[in-house]
């Protein structure tokens, strides 16, 4: 069944007029022109899922994985996260799903992951990685990214198939759920997003997090900080945030590139709220 939507998400997004020394409109349109799939941003859209199929869908794996995963026992860092994940959906072009933020309590697991309809988990371990919120707020921006551009249906599809998809929809098989729920923990939640997906939720994403009033130039700095962490452990890409966003040379230029279409933060705010992250989220951790 392949569903057509008449939600789009608007490609000529409204940029900041005031950028790092350079005019943004003919590079605005060149990066248009480059993301792969950029006329969807503009017509109608094809989804394998409606968007019904895949809120339940993404209910009943959301389930699945919180019978697998022990939820962190903080409700005081269970509501930050959620409300850092609020500002960030505020700011998504989609608004036809209700997005929910949850933390796994995995100190060493460096990984985030959405699930269709708007249900995203954090582990504990990608957020004492971070130095600063809007670190934290990038990542987060760009799973909303995949839920925004209606990514989960077609790579879910590919890698696991329609039928036993629809036969989770429908309740038909609970052992299908099952399998899907330990397949996606077992691969680090990845969802093997297209290229082209990719190249989207990075853009998108981007955008999300300037809207909601973080520094862009966050995304930049984490990628930057996963590939050194990587590094550190022998260079393999055996961080598991990377079965799902792997950090090639081209993504790291393309967001290079992208974020010099955003002017620098006023002077005296940063964008960064590194204090708050600290006191709220790192010296709590720590304990």
């Amino acid at each position: 069944m392949l569903v057509v939507s008449n939600h789009s998400l608007d490609c000529a997004v409204e940029r900041p007029t005031a950028g790092r020394g350079r005019a943004t409109k003919p590079v605005v349109l060149v990066l248009c022109l480059m993301l792969l799939g950029c006329s969807t941003y503009q017509g109608v859209r094809f989804n394998i899922l409606s968007t019904e199929e895949e809120i339940r869908l993404g209910q009943q794996v959301s389930e699945e994985i919180e019978r697998r995963e022990e939820l962190l026992d903080n409700p005081a860092l269970q509501a930050y996260v959620a409300e850092t994940g609020r500002r960030l959906a505020d700011a998504s072009p989609r608004q036809d799903v209700q997005y929910t933020f949850k933390v796994i309590d995995s100190p060493e697991n460096i990984n985030a992951f959405a699930l269709p309809g708007g249900y995203m988990y954090v582990y504990s371990g990608l957020m004492k990685l971070c130095d600063n919120e809007a670190e934290l707020a990038s990542v987060m921006a760009h799973e909303i990214a995949h839920v925004a551009g209606h990514h989960h249906g077609e790579s879910m599809t590919r890698q696991f198939g329609y039928n036993l998809l629809m036969s989770i929809i429908l309740g038909e098989d609970a052992n299908a759920l099952a399998v899907l729920g330990a397949e996606l923990l077992g691969t680090a939640g990845a969802m093997h997003y297209s290229r082209g997906h990719e190249r989207e939720a990075d853009y998108l994403g981007m955008d999300i997090l300037f809207r909601a009033g973080y520094n862009p130039e966050a995304m930049l700095r984490f990628l930057g900080k996963m590939i050194d962490e990587d590094s550190k452990q022998g260079g393999r890409r055996s961080l598991p945030i990377f079965a799902s966003h792997p950090p090639t040379e081209e993504r790291v230029q393309r967001l290079e590139t992208l974020v010099l279409q955003y002017p620098q933060p006023p002077p005296g705010a940063d964008g960064l709220y590194a204090e708050r992250y600290r006191r709220e989220v790192l010296d709590v951790l720590k304990k």
